[in-house]
């Protein structure tokens, strides 16, 4: 029998302008020690419904309680200051900052006084204890996005919080630091603290949670002892009884012999944010109608190699050609107006511009596309809002309307969003950064079948992923990189085995 929960919310609403109702009557408990699983397709509530337990949103009604006593938090300090703390999807944490000076900052917060050189201490000693490779004088933007996904959970760690809200952790992470972070999740709830684990990946639940609460359309659909569950009726919970009993298929390509080389690189090197080699002599080429694939563990290079095809990072030697020609010092201008599309990881910043509305989003994301909606340079406003309104029907994009800023949409719909807008460029090229990173299943399955027919249409896809089950699933070939090398390559049918062992082994020359 269980002791009474840490954490309980009763009948919490929330509904945002427009109508939009993110939470209807949510009632969900917590205990002590426990992982409890959090699943949901996208825009079925669940980042809403943290963010209210973490003090980020005020919910329109309903109670929450710690340790029995209602509470309200107004700011995410007040939910730190008792002991609540989110590990959001997308890190919150400050670019100009130090991992240690942020663990300061998020100390304060939760009303703990502590220096630099403590939090320092705090941590190197809580990275060493759990495996986390945090460097706490590591400046925050020259992260990649599964380190600062680490650096999030140190903060959270270092300020002693007795509730971590886990908001698609495994989302930036390989596969090894994936399991390595759900052995943490069990480490940490046997040490009595609480875990609640937002994935879409049922593998994970499965494994490490005590217990999973699935959400539809904002409301929760159930409870269910994890020993109880199974696939198909957590599917069932998800989706409904009619998408469970139809099991979606595997992504199917032409097997159409592959085209001419669409992109070369040859001799790449690339410095990296601190003055370090992340790409050392990178060799690859795609062609024409077919998906490549580039695996790894987050930090050897891949966010570099991915910025210098797209033009916004120098190459210090070696040389890339596009279409034929030499874009080596070409901006990104130049390499879209030739046809290339990217879907990067980072969704706010570089894919889409924060408090602009969709329509604003697509004209500038065409803006240097042949098929763009513009006049010579003065953009055709209607055109735009086609373009958004096509996306966002054949994407199934859930917004509270095309003039809503893009923060209104789930993660999950942002990424929608940006595949559909970049497909519909019809690219030679197709770049793409972790392009189902927090998408739910169904919507993860349907990205996957754009890539491949974006292939078989004739582009050349290059897929930079951290889950190595998306590449297996999608890629024709697979290239395996490993501290700024690409150090295996495979064609199908792959051995899983030893790209597995190629991304985490060690290197020689390095």
């Amino acid at each position: 029998m269980r002791q009474a929960p840490i954490v309980e919310a009763e009948c919490v609403t929330k509904v945002y302008p427009g109508g939009v109702v993110a939470n209807d009557c949510v009632s969900l408990a917590i205990y002590s020690g426990e992982v409890l699983g959090l699943l949901g397709e996208n825009g079925a509530g669940k980042t809403t419904f943290v963010s209210i337990l973490a003090g980020v949103l005020e919910p329109d009604s309903g109670v929450i309680r710690v340790k029995g006593r209602p509470v309200r938090f107004r700011l995410p300090r007040d939910a730190l200051r008792n002991g609540i703390a989110l590990v959001p999807q997308n890190p919150m944490l400050v670019d100009a900052f130090t991992v240690a000076e942020n663990v300061m900052l998020a100390a304060r917060l939760a009303g703990l006084r502590i220096g630099l050189g403590e939090a320092r201490e705090r941590v190197r000693e809580l990275s060493e204890r759990y495996g986390l490779l945090v460097d706490p004088d590591a400046r925050v933007w020259g992260l990649s996005m599964g380190e600062r996904q680490r650096a999030e959970i140190v903060k959270a760690l270092a300020v002693d919080a007795s509730v971590l809200l886990l908001d698609e952790p495994t989302a930036h992470l390989s596969p090894p630091e994936a399991e390595a972070l759900l052995r943490l999740s069990r480490r940490l709830a046997s040490e009595g603290r609480s875990v609640v684990l937002i994935t879409h990946r049922l593998r994970e639940v499965l494994g490490v949670a005590d217990r999973i609460a699935v959400m539809r359309s904002g409301r929760l659909v159930g409870v269910v002892e994890a020993s109880e569950a199974s696939r198909e009726k957590l599917l069932e919970m998800m989706f409904g009884e009619r998408l469970a009993k139809q099991p979606l298929s595997e992504p199917r390509r032409s097997r159409a012999a592959a085209g001419g080389v669409v992109l070369e690189v040859k001799g790449l090197w690339v410095l990296g944010d601190h003055g370090e080699w992340s790409v050392k002599g990178v060799d690859l080429s795609i062609r024409a109608g077919e998906v490549v694939g580039i695996a790894g563990v987050a930090g050897n290079g891949q966010r570099e190699l991915l910025e210098a095809l797209v033009g916004i990072r120098r190459v210090a030697r070696g040389t890339i050609r596009f279409a034929g020609i030499d874009v080596t010092g070409k901006g990104p201008g130049a390499r879209g107006r030739l046809g290339m599309a990217v879907v990067p990881e980072q969704r706010l910043g570089w894919a889409l511009v924060p408090s602009k509305d969709l329509v604003f989003n697509v004209a500038l994301g065409f803006y240097s596309s042949p098929r763009g909606p513009y006049r010579g340079v003065v953009v055709d406003w209607g055109g735009a809002r086609r373009i958004a309104e096509k996306i966002v029907e054949t994407m199934k994009v859930k917004t509270p309307g095309l003039d809503a800023p893009v923060e209104a949409m789930s993660g999950g719909n942002m990424q929608r969003f940006i595949v559909g807008r970049e497909v519909l460029k019809k690219p030679r090229l197709l770049l793409a950064m972790n392009p189902t990173s927090g998408l739910d299943y169904a919507a993860a399955k349907a990205v996957d079948k754009i890539l491949v027919d974006v292939a078989s249409a004739g582009a050349a896809v290059l897929v930079i992923s951290e889950d190595l089950e998306e590449l297996l699933n999608v890629a024709d070939r697979i290239l395996v990189m490993n501290k700024g090398r690409i150090v295996y390559e495979a064609e199908r049918p792959f051995d899983v085995e030893k790209i597995a062992a190629a991304m985490v082994e060690e290197v020689e020359g390095t």
